[in-house]
């Protein structure tokens, strides 16, 4: 390895990706074989990467350096800085089917010279980025991540998965890139002052990156359901206030208005409100009206349909009932997939079922509109979203105070 470096430090580069495992993570002396790596290429004006990484890559420029197949890569204006990388080409090739992905990407590995801090800070000022997730697991430079942590989500948004919360995986993480994953607690802590998303998993990140990057901000906490049964409105209702967010009982004016439309009284309309009670789920003119009254209400930060997207896969043999009732499905999908933007506020779309169960579901990642097929994750994207407006309002606010008592 020392004579590589010195060959490309003789040839005048600027930058070396280390490959290789087998330093800190692996040996006793691993991290002082790591000091010598760094010395020779500091010699030489160098800076090093890794070792221990799987590789980069910038979609915007056409550049594959990872592991990761093209064909499971989505340019788009996340980013991502990891300390582990097999596990992030999962997720991509996992997002691939339904749209998602991200344009630049780095694994940094042991970091023996170059750090996630070195990298959230260059992709804070990078403008082909409006979103940064981050797989961390433990934090060199902690003073220095947290400022420059806190400047970059001033502006956007930094989404992490915190590895090594507990004993176990504490020491599968020393292992794995040498980190000593420190006290948990005292991450979250300084994460929250900084205003950095927890993913509480890390199927999580990339959903919950294309929702802050995608979606329009959520700006209160209260959310009306619609659902095509019953039970899963409790249910949601459920998940929703665990995550610290509110299903309110609408208004008397506004349930009145509903019903106008043409909800009949087996149907609830408080919220959640019962589509499936009505049967009149094949009604798109009233789907429409309901989603339109209730986004215009006031009364509204956010709104969810739920169960939509109905199963069934599509065939030769399939009969033309099975396909009119999925195309009905798919255009009101569509028609509240147009309100956000109409209406400028989140209107989430769930269906218990996945793309490889639903034509509907399967049809419509492809015009990348988003499905999601469980609650919890649902309910964890908009209280996150929602957390993430709330304590960028009180930073801003505090800003401005500090702003007032400096002199001239």
């Amino acid at each position: 390895m020392e004579k590589a470096i010195e060959e490309c430090g003789r040839k005048g580069v600027k930058g070396i990706s280390i490959i290789t495992a087998g330093y800190g993570e692996a040996v006793e002396d691993g991290k002082k074989m790591e000091r010598e790596l760094v010395r020779l290429a500091r010699s030489y004006g160098m800076r090093l990467l890794g070792p221990n990484v799987s590789g980069t890559f910038n979609l915007h420029a056409e550049f594959n350096g990872s592991a990761s197949p093209e064909m499971h890569l989505v340019k788009s204006k996340l980013a991502a800085v990891c300390q582990g990388g097999y596990a992030i080409y999962d997720l991509l090739a996992h997002a691939f089917y339904k749209g998602m992905g991200v344009g630049k990407f780095v694994h940094t590995g042991n970091e023996s010279d170059l750090t996630t801090t070195d990298f959230l800070e260059h992709l804070g000022r990078d403008l082909e980025v409006e979103a940064i997730f981050m797989y961390v697991e433990a934090i060199k430079e902690g003073k220095r991540f947290l400022k420059v942590a806190r400047e970059v989500s001033r502006t956007k948004p930094v989404v992490m998965y915190k590895a090594g919360k507990f004993r176990a995986s504490s020491r599968a993480a020393k292992s794995h890139t040498g980190a000593l994953s420190g006290i948990h607690g005292i991450y979250k802590g300084a994460f929250s002052q900084a205003n950095i998303l927890i993913s509480p998993t890390m199927e999580l990140l990339l959903p919950l990156g294309h929702a802050l990057i995608e979606r329009p901000p959520m700006e209160g906490n209260r959310v009306v359901i619609l659902t095509m049964g019953g039970s899963w409105g409790v249910a949601l209702t459920d998940t929703l206030e665990k995550e610290g967010l509110r299903v309110p009982e609408l208004s008397e004016t506004l349930q009145s208005n509903l019903r106008d439309l043409g909800m009949p009284v087996r149907a609830s309309v408080k919220n959640p409100v019962d589509i499936g009670a009505s049967g009149l789920f094949f009604d798109k003119k009233l789907l429409f009206a309901l989603g339109r009254n209730i986004l215009k209400s006031g009364e509204a930060d956010a709104i969810i349909l739920h169960g939509m997207g109905r199963p069934g896969m599509l065939d030769e043999k399939a009969p033309e009932r099975l396909r009119l009732f999925l195309e009905i499905n798919k255009e009101i999908i569509r028609g509240y997939a147009g309100m956000e933007k109409e209406f400028g506020l989140p209107v989430f779309i769930g269906s218990i079922f996945a793309q490889w169960e639903s034509q509907v579901v399967y049809d419509l990642n492809k015009e990348k509109i988003r499905i999601y097929d469980r609650l919890d994750e649902i309910a964890q994207i908009l209280s996150l979203m929602y957390r993430y407006r709330a304590r960028r309002e009180t930073m801003d606010t505090q800003a401005g105070r500090i702003r007032q008592t400096l002199p001239g």
